[in-house]
């Protein structure tokens, strides 16, 4: 994703959510008979006699080092490598985590979120603060649910690319019944045990869904770059164009605060002392970003959900949006779950029980997202590798990043309205551009091409699964795209197979 999914990136260059600074490059999923596996070398616990259970053997393991992005959305090359960094087995896992510790490392998580999850409702039309408060609501009742220790969930580009042009056609009263619709199909796939299906979906279909989804989040912001005149349109594009490389060039500086934070943080105080004409967040609508208690969520979803006549009408309408945002959700959740238990030294993928638990929580948080007014989400990678490399073990430091960023929202209003739309604008430009998948496309055209007079039909058969989930997740459906590529990944041809020999011509 940082598979970097949101999302959902997946060493790679920065992508969902999504290239965070300070993480360094891990995870390589690879294809093996169809099934997306992990490379990584997994160090095991022992019960040897003499060894308490719940304490993993002390040896250094392999860690997940990843470049993300921020989006929240999954994205990026898939490379596991070994590293030297944080050891699972010098944690024992019956011990409790430092209070302190797991609290700072969901306030570094919420830092780095409160740009994108702003960003996020930006692109589905609604205001800046449902985006963060769905992140709020989600992140702490997902976790309170069924969330697993040290997963981060949150606004999602995954949840919010599909919600824009239903909420553009048929108003904001339509989102709050999507989102829980979703969260009901959600919750089906937990109950019918559906966790393992997430290894279906191969590295080339993964890289499919993500070129989609860059494309379409760079398509989004076209409408905030675009159409002005004069001063205002070369002050907006300037303004997204620092905030774009300060996200992209910091981290090769420094890594001690989130690039996408500080790059808002510049573009801000450069906008106010320069006095450039760019819109910003509170501009035509004060009394949102006034701070204090009236910026605390309402039950607006609640009423969304009787003032939309729940008809075979209606249903037609979200149906195929809901049906999107559910097997998304499911798999960046699926798979962030995954980096936490290869993270807690396992067997690499957390047990059927823990995804059908997690799911529900996951579910649970949505419906309560929805019903405070929000957009929901989904488990995000980049932010739970941030929150493994800042120390966050446990679930309190889920709880502290929910918490942290319901705090910025609520005593810092004011300074987050005066945040400039370009540079939001910039921040999502950077994730999308990372998100696509150009090295990943590259080597699979090159993978595929005939060597030696033979044809490699496998590799074929991977760069047309790849390519068909790239054009459907961008011109029709990311659902559609994802289920696409994964059928043609199992019924195209695999053997190698050799070039037809050319007719030679003949003699003059």
């Amino acid at each position: 994703m940082l598979v970097q999914t949101s999302n959902m990136a997946f060493a790679t260059q920065p992508v969902l959510g999504f290239a965070s600074p300070g993480i360094p490059s891990p995870m390589r999923l690879h294809s093996r008979g169809g099934a997306m596996e992990s490379a990584l070398v997994k160090p095991r616990a022992s019960l040897r006699r003499g060894v308490a259970p719940g304490v993993v053997r002390q040896r250094k393991a392999p860690v997940l080092m990843m470049k993300t992005s921020e989006s929240g959305d999954a994205a990026g090359k898939i490379d596991y490598k070994a590293g030297s960094g944080y050891s699972p087995s010098d944690v024992d896992r019956g011990a409790s985590p430092a209070v302190t510790k797991e609290l700072l490392s969901g306030l570094v998580v919420a830092l780095a979120s409160v740009p994108t999850s702003i960003a996020f409702a930006s692109i589905a039309g609604v205001s800046p603060l449902i985006g963060i408060w769905s992140s709020v609501v989600l992140g702490a009742v997902s976790t309170g649910v069924g969330g697993r220790p040290g997963l981060i969930a949150g606004a999602a580009g995954v949840v919010v690319v599909p919600l824009a042009p239903l909420i553009a056609s048929h108003g904001q009263v339509y989102m709050a019944p999507t989102v829980v619709l979703a969260a009901l199909m959600i919750a089906a796939f937990g109950a019918l045990k559906l966790g393992r299906l997430v290894d279906l979906v191969t590295d080339n279909v993964m890289k499919g869904f993500l070129n989609g989804l860059g494309c379409l989040l760079i398509k989004s912001q076209l409408a905030v770059l675009l159409g002005l005149t004069g001063a205002a349109q070369a002050a907006t594009l300037a303004v997204a164009l620092f905030t774009g490389l300060v996200v992209k060039l910091l981290p090769k500086v420094t890594t001690a605060i989130p690039s996408s934070l500080a790059a808002v943080v510049l573009a801000t105080a450069l906008s106010a002392a320069l006095q450039l004409p760019v819109a910003t967040l509170a501009q035509g609508n004060a009394a949102t970003f006034a701070g204090g208690l009236a910026v605390l969520p309402t039950w607006a979803g609640v009423g969304a959900l009787t003032a939309v006549p729940w008809t075979a009408a209606t249903l037609r309408v979200i149906f195929p949006v809901a049906v999107s945002i559910a097997m998304i959700s499911v798999l960046e959740t699926l798979l962030a779950s995954k980096v936490v238990a290869e993270q807690a030294s396992n067997d690499g993928r957390a047990s059927l029980g823990s995804n059908n638990r997690l799911l529900a929580g996951l579910a649970a948080g949505n419906v309560a997202s929805a019903a405070l007014g929000g957009f929901g989400g989904c488990g995000l990678i980049p932010q739970t590798l941030l929150n493994a490399q800042s120390g966050g073990r446990g679930a309190l430091s889920a709880i502290g990043y929910a918490a942290s960023m319901g705090g910025c929202v609520v005593l810092a209003a004011p300074a987050i309205g005066a945040i400039p739309v370009a540079s939001l604008a910039g921040v999502m430009l950077a994730v999308a551009f990372a998100t696509v998948q150009v090295e990943g496309t590259t080597a699979a055209i090159k993978a595929a091409t005939p060597v030696g007079g033979r044809w490699n039909t496998a590799a074929v058969a991977d760069l047309v699964a790849l390519l068909a989930a790239s054009m459907v997740c961008f011109f029709v459906d990311m659902a559609a795209g994802i289920v696409l590529g994964v059928a043609l990944t199992k019924v195209l041809p695999r053997g190698a197979s050799s070039l037809p020999e050319k007719e030679s011509s003949p003699s003059a």
